[in-house]
């Protein structure tokens, strides 16, 4: 938002930021925020060139469209309008950021820029009091992230609370389920639309299977696995029947495999799977951390039926894991005569940066994915085997990928057909010059 404000004798320039979180109600406003800055903009001969706001956004980290453009289009921006100073209305304003260091960096940032923070209900720093002044903004930092730290425990608690008693502690119902909404009494009412909620606090609301198509879907999914078909077979049986996923699309095999391993189905209601507290990071937890409340709901499946699932499921996996096991013993027993002759033996074979990828017959349209070993970021290139496990294993692709193409988080996907799989992708038989650089690079290594 753009604003000027003209005080008479004008010795300055700013632009202000205001934030109002949505997370706690009792904050100030952006108005009463913006009122404050005006008011020490003229008491100042202060002149307000430009304003910034993020209203119903948390600031537990710089993921703001007003913080992001305040720094983007101003504060970094060298074809900027001149100014001297961002006025904000105070620390916990700029940010709630729980590493305290990450709202210095970028108080600091502007000071690189020339420009001076300046939080409105404090002012000015004294000239003979920037070491108080420097202590007292990093209190302030750490009161600001404290703060969230205890709404963020309280709201924890409280939601364990109500997961203990079987009821839900906010999120979506899973396919085939819905959200009932419960009186003080703990009676039905009805059930609530897609991004419906309780309006009085003391309602609650229970996931109860919607007996629908939906519910019949799930029922199905469970009993055609148990039958032998693959989760790839069932997301076409369905998608052939007209049968919409859970959003609305096309099912694929990935998401019939999130309903085969969905434990909601068996009637119990599980809460804290996952943490994601304070915007820190999602993990999974252990299932000792886990709230699960049984038969918080009439099953849609039974525990038998469940259980007998994961365990085909299990042995799918122990099948696919052993195979691609077997598949990078057999490569590299084909591959040690050449590498003996690079100078390579037997158990420096062993490092030689091999990746492979085993798909069923039945997942064929899916991407080869290739994952990057953190010993292999030494090497400029990892040699890549996509293999099908049925018929005794043969290969069905093989690449040569610079490792850059991994990128940060370590894995390389090639759609056949894409321009990375055809820009990669190199015959066995014309790769014995490729390897023999990626063995001299591991010869090299050892020498070193």
């Amino acid at each position: 938002m753009s604003f000027c404000l003209f005080p008479e004798g004008v010795s300055k320039r700013a632009v202000a930021y205001y934030r109002h979180s949505a997370e706690d109600k009792q904050e100030l406003s952006v108005p009463i925020q913006r009122e404050q800055a005006h008011k020490f903009a003229q008491e100042h001969r202060i002149e307000i060139i430009h304003e910034e706001a993020d209203e119903g956004e948390t600031g537990l980290n710089a993921d703001r469209d007003g913080f992001d453009v305040l720094f983007r289009n101003w504060i970094l921006n060298e074809h900027a309008p001149h100014f001297d100073y961002v006025l904000v209305f105070n620390v916990s304003r700029w940010g709630r950021f729980q590493d305290q260091d990450e709202a210095a960096y970028y108080e600091f940032r502007c000071k690189q820029q020339g420009k001076q923070v300046v939080y409105v209900t404090r002012g000015f720093p004294k000239e003979d009091q920037k070491l108080i002044t420097h202590l007292q903004t990093s209190i302030e930092r750490y009161m600001a992230a404290e703060y969230s730290r205890q709404l963020s425990d309280n709201v924890f608690r409280g939601c364990i609370k109500v997961s203990e008693q079987g009821f839900s502690a906010g999120g979506m119902a899973c396919y085939g389920m819905g959200r009932l909404l419960l009186d003080e009494r703990r009676e039905p009412i009805r059930l609530l639309r897609k991004g419906e909620h309780k309006q009085i606090s003391n309602q609650r609301v229970r996931f109860v299977p919607l007996n629908d198509e939906t519910t019949q879907t799930v029922k199905e999914i469970f009993q055609w696995f148990i039958e032998g078909k693959h989760q790839n077979d069932i997301a076409a049986l369905l998608n052939g029947h007209g049968t919409p996923s859970a959003m609305g699309g096309l099912w694929t095999g990935d998401k019939v495999f999130r309903v085969l391993t969905n434990e909601t189905y068996t009637g119990k209601r599980i809460y804290n799977k996952t943490w994601n507290r304070l915007r820190q990071g999602k993990r999974r937890n252990l299932r000792s951390a886990w709230i699960i409340y049984e038969n918080a709901f009439p099953a849609i499946v039974t525990q038998q039926c469940y259980d007998n699932v994961q365990e085909k499921i299990s042995c799918q996996q122990e099948r696919k894991k052993s195979a691609l096991k077997h598949i990078r013993e057999t490569l590299l027993s084909e591959l040690r005569p050449f590498l003996l002759l690079q100078g390579i033996d037997k158990d420096l074979s062993r490092e030689f940066p091999l990746a492979i990828d085993g798909q069923d017959i039945h997942e064929s349209s899916r991407p080869w994915c290739f994952f990057l070993p953190r010993s292999y970021h030494r090497f400029s290139r990892i040699l890549c085997i996509g293999s099908y496990l049925q018929d005794n294993s043969s290969i069905a692709a093989s690449f040569l990928i610079p490792i850059a193409e991994f990128g940060l988080a370590g894995v390389c996907l090639l759609r056949e057909g894409s321009e990375t799989f055809l820009k990669y992708r190199h015959p066995l038989e014309r790769m014995t010059n490729d390897m023999g650089e990626i063995a001299q690079e591991l010869h090299s290594f050892h020498r070193t």
